[in-house]
């Protein structure tokens, strides 16, 4: 699982998310809802999660992590795992502490949790935000999952105890449709941002998309060309409404297609980390490349209109390599 830091792409060929009343005042205040899974059992899940994927993710053992973890956080914590392995690296055991959640009311089939992150072995300071989701056979796994930094962990934190919905109910469609479209077009750094969608981030438009410009130069010195395409888009079951906001997770499918030019075949090689996170060891050779990938995202959307979403965090990994 990506607990450390958010997942970047490949940024080098060879290193490289009022009802209307009477007129009559109501007698008593209305009833809150209570959430459908106790905040005990939402921690127990928390719990045991965090001891069986831990010791998978320090062996390094997809088995294990499949045991815990489903697309889009499997997805990205296979490609992790490759990565340590390929390094004969052992990543360290974690714990998280002082969780906060937020839970649907009624039949809880998805829940959210945002928590500190106690690493072995280091004193940073780290935070995340998980979303769980019931299995058809009983048992919990973790289906997304984002670092935060220290600058919106007290943002994060605020999602804590409050009702879980899903994404679709709290988020109209064409304010979704907005936001993948803006999302996407600021991850590969294409032109006319639109700052009232999404707001200025440091980690998405200097980190991210610069990664992508790098890589589409550093492929050109090689003869070859990448372009990126979206695939598809999902939002997350549970979001959490806030007097001031959702927070939600976005996740984004998209295909990288390497290509070459003037006749000449495209090659990807080792220590390429696309290859090293699908766990290829060889170079890999054809007219054209095709990696898809996933992109996670933790968005803060807010309720007011007119007012940007914010980006919390992101992870991405790729997921398949195909040749053409």
């Amino acid at each position: 699982m990506t607990k450390l830091a958010a997942g970047f792409m490949a940024v080098a060929l060879t290193v490289l998310v009022a009802g209307c009343g009477d007129d009559e005042p109501a007698t008593e205040p209305a009833a809150v809802a209570q959430p459908g899974l106790p905040v005990a059992a939402a921690e127990a899940v928390l719990a045991a999660f965090d001891q069986a994927d831990s010791a998978a993710s320090s062996a390094a053992d997809p088995n294990g992590l499949k045991a815990q973890e489903m697309t889009p956080s499997l997805d990205i914590s296979l490609a992790a795992a490759n990565r340590a392995r390929h390094a004969k690296r052992t990543p360290p055991a974690f714990r998280h502490t002082e969780p906060g959640f937020a839970i649907p009311a009624g039949d809880a089939t998805c829940f959210l949790v945002v928590a500190s992150l106690r690493v072995t072995g280091t004193e940073l300071s780290l935070a995340d935000v998980t979303q769980f989701v019931r299995q058809d056979g009983g048992g919990w796994k973790a289906s997304h999952n984002v670092s935060i930094n220290q600058a919106t962990t007290a943002q994060a934190r605020t999602l804590a105890g409050r009702p879980a919905l899903p994404t679709t109910t709290l988020l109209d469609e064409p304010r979704r449709q907005g936001l993948v479209a803006e999302v996407f077009n600021r991850t590969i750094g294409a032109d006319g941002a639109n700052l009232s969608v999404l707001a200025s981030s440091n980690l998405l438009d200097r980190q991210f998309a610069a990664g992508w410009e790098v890589y589409q130069q550093q492929l050109g010195a090689h003869g070859m060309t990448a372009t990126r395409k979206l695939v598809g888009a999902e939002w997350s079951q549970c979001a959490a409404r806030t007097d001031a906001g959702v927070f939600t997770f976005l996740t984004i499918r998209a295909a990288d297609t390497v290509a070459g030019s003037g006749g000449k075949p495209a090659t990807l090689a080792p220590p390429s980390p696309d290859l090293i996170g699908l766990g290829k060891d060889a170079p890999v050779t054809a007219p054209s490349i095709t990696i898809s990938r996933v992109q996670v995202f933790l968005l803060f959307v807010p309720t007011a209109a007119g007012q940007a979403a914010t980006l919390l965090g992101l992870g991405d990994a790729p997921t398949t390599i195909s040749t053409g």
